[in-house]
Order: structure tokens, then C-alpha cells, then sequence
């Protein structure tokens, strides 16, 4: 059994290690969240010897340490299902099918200069269908600019929509937000300002990739939003445990800070 536990320390730490490489060669050595898979990797592989060392030494205290870590990574793991089998389904049920907004959030992301990244363009490319299909909805471009964006991601979403045929009277920016929470609490101002709707109960679209949409609806919900539904955008398949992991920890972030 411990030859087994070693074994499969030892390759799936190769594994995430390789899935490490992958991740920088698709989105460059600077891509968010590329550290976890280095780390735990890394992490695994050192786990392995530490039990292979234990099996050299059994009256080594070590081995207190090493099932404290097992137990540890046995409760992560759980979490970490549970939290992914909730992104997932949200990643594929869109409760929008008989609804008719009154509004669409299209929420940024990162923006390469003055062009939107792959995964804006997705969310930009499913907002000018979704305007397309509800053509009395009013869209709200939300996303601030970074120190490394050339524009805010609200005028990038402007400008790419405009040119996708999008009308200028129906898109409305909001270009001050730092964060999923603030693109909701910011865009949540808005509609008031237009509705002076204060039970916030508009029927409201909220499109992100497909793997933002779970954390998002929790937000929307935290930001008082009583009607509100995800439109999931599609994502890189190869990205996708990436993306998956860094909203599970963003998710666990929220709920130790409060905000969810």
C-alpha cells in the first residue's frame, strides 16, 4: 500500500509538473496562477521521499508529520471535488432559455494593449450573439484598467462591440472596478441610477466564461442582484483545470474573508 501511496505521489507530481510547462508555453511565464502547479508538484514529489525516507527510518518522528499530510491533502482533495463538480455544472446549465433581460453584464477581464485577451474576446464574442438574440437588452461593460492595460476593459468591450455590429445606444460602461465583486456591486449602481429599482429585481444577464459563471452568481447575489443568470461563454479546454483550481481558491479567498 505505501509503495502505492509513493508511486502515485511521485507521478501525479510529474504530471502537474509537465501540466506547469503547458501552462507557460500557452500563456506565458507570467500567467496568473501558474505557481500552484510549480508548487504542488514540487510539493508531491518531496511528499513521496519524504514517505519513502519514513519506510527507511520507521522510528522517525517523521512519519506523525507525514500522516498529519495525508489527512490534510485528503480534506483539500474533498474540498476541492466538491467545489469543482459546483463550477462545473454551472459551466453547463443556462437558466436563460425563456428569460428576457432588461440588462447584460459583460464582465472584463484582461486586456493586451488595446485588444482583448482570448478570454475577453470569448465573453465578447458570446455578448454580441446574446445582444443579437435580446435585442431590447441594455449591455453594462464592466472592467477598470490595469497597470498593464493600455485602455480599461470597459472601452476595449466598447470598441470591440461597436465593431461587431453592436449599437452604441445600447452599451453602457462602467470602467472603475478592480474585481468580480466590484464589476457587480458597480454595475448593480448603474441599473439603480436608470431603474430606481432598489429591490434590484431587473432581470439580469450576467455573461463570463464558462468557469467564472458559478463565483459570479454567488457575487451577484452577495451585491443584492434578486433576478439575475449566468450566460457562460466558452473557454480554452486546455486551460481548463487552470482556470477551474483558480476559482476554487478565489472561492475559498471570498469565504474567508467574508464576502461570500
Amino acid at each position: 500500500m505505501r509503495s502505492v501511496l509513493e508511486t502515485g505521489c511521485f507521478l501525479a507530481g510529474i504530471l502537474i509538473l509537465f501540466y506547469y510547462v503547458g501552462v507557460v508555453l500557452y500563456a506565458g511565464l507570467r500567467a496568473s496562477f501558474a505557481w500552484f502547479w510549480l508548487l504542488s508538484g514540487s510539493a508531491l514529489i518531496l511528499f513521496r521521499f519524504a514517505l519513502h525516507y519514513q519506510d527507511l527510518h520507521p522510528g522517525t518522528p517523521l512519519r506523525f508529520v507525514n500522516g498529519a499530510i495525508l489527512v490534510l491533502m485528503a480534506a483539500a482533495l474533498a474540498v476541492v471535488l466538491v467545489l469543482a463538480g459546483r463550477i462545473v455544472l454551472a459551466m453547463h446549465f443556462e437558466d436563460s432559455s425563456e428569460k428576457d433581460p432588461s440588462y447584460v453584464i459583460v464582465l472584463g477581464a484582461q486586456v493586451k494593449g488595446t485588444s482583448p485577451s482570448r478570454a475577453l474576446k470569448r465573453r465578447l464574442d458570446r455578448a454580441a450573439q446574446y445582444a443579437r438574440e435580446h435585442p431590447d437588452a441594455v449591455l453594462i461593460l464592466s472592467g477598470g484598467q490595469g497597470p498593464d492595460e493600455g485602455i480599461s476593459e470597459a472601452e476595449c468591450m466598447y470598441r470591440y462591440l461597436v465593431e461587431a455590429g453592436v449599437s452604441r445606444e445600447r452599451l453602457l460602461m462602467e470602467d472603475q472596478s478592480t474585481s468580480t465583486q466590484e464589476n457587480l456591486e458597480f454595475s448593480a449602481k448603474i441599473i439603480l441610477q436608470r431603474t430606481n429599482d432598489t429591490e434590484n429585481c431587473e432581470p439580469t444577464a450576467i455573461i463570463s466564461n464558462d468557469f467564472h459563471i458559478y463565483r459570479a452568481l454567488l457575487l451577484a447575489g452577495k451585491a443584492g442582484y434578486r433576478n439575475a443568470f449566468g450566460v457562460p461563454a466558452d473557454s480554452d479546454v486546455g486551460m481548463l483545470p487552470h482556470n477551474i483550481m483558480r476559482e476554487i481558491c478565489a472561492l475559498l479567498v471570498s469565504y474567508a474573508r467574508g464576502i461570500l
